[in-house]
């Protein structure tokens, strides 16, 4: 049996070493951590915002978080909480959020998580994103006959402009005794032709109503306040009926 008094000195020197090794080796061990990451939707953020949260394993003192993605972005994008809040960017469906774990001033720990939007939520998210330019304007205004009624008749009239995508309509409404009813009658919307203009006829009011939809908008026939833009809606315009 061989004994360290009488091992060769190569063969003393090759132990030294491996001991050396499996000590830094040990003490790497030591010092890193597992990193696994969770998404989840949070609520009142939007539909392009998830929550990525970090579940770590081993010493977590001193740690500070480091946050990534391909394309989309991340709030904060450093910190020294497990968390972040990731944004799609336009038109993006799928990204990879990554991690970069530091502690005094080295990476200890790393991981990443493919995140994608399901068909709902990027549907609703196509819904949030409105052009900017998109406007309705009533050019034709009716009459201001506050108590309206079903034997009133009046034409109206008016144009769009912005970059329109295709299938998009507009949709009337006339206000009288407080109420506001579509027009000229329940559910109806309105072509806008090639040079942007459309034209209807409408029973009177106090006040005049235009909107802007999207395909797939399911007008209501009496309303007691008009929708906002959002959505559906991607513009809207509300006039005073003409004075005498």
């Amino acid at each position: 049996m061989m004994t360290w008094r009488s091992c060769p000195l190569r063969l003393c020197r090759a132990l030294a070493g491996a001991t050396l090794m499996l000590c830094l080796a040990g003490c790497g061990d030591r010092d890193t951590v597992g990193v696994q990451l969770h998404s989840r939707a949070p609520s009142g953020q939007g539909v392009l915002h998830l929550e990525i949260t970090a579940q770590v394993a081993g010493p977590q003192t001193g740690l500070r978080y480091k946050w990534f993605s391909v394309a989309g972005g991340c709030n904060p994008q450093e910190s020294d909480r497990p968390i972040t809040s990731f944004k799609f960017a336009d038109g993006a469906t799928r990204d990879r959020v990554s991690v970069e774990v530091w502690r005094d001033g080295r990476v200890v720990g790393q991981n990443g998580i493919d995140v994608k939007l399901d068909e709902v939520r990027a549907s609703l998210a196509a819904l949030e994103q409105i052009p900017e330019d998109l406007r309705i304007e009533i050019t034709a205004i009716p009459p201001y006959e506050p108590q309206g009624g079903p034997d009133t008749r009046a034409d109206i009239a008016g144009k769009v402009g912005g970059k329109l995508a295709s299938g998009y309509s507009v949709v009337l409404y006339a206000r009288a005794s407080e109420i506001w009813y579509i027009q000229p009658i329940a559910y109806a919307s309105h072509a806008i032709r090639p040079d942007n203009t459309w034209t209807s006829w409408t029973h009177t009011g106090s006040s005049y109503a235009a909107l802007l939809v999207r395909p797939g908008f399911e007008p209501v026939p009496r309303l007691d306040v008009l929708p906002k833009v959002g959505g559906y809606v991607v513009a809207r315009t509300v006039v005073e009926g003409m004075r005498k």
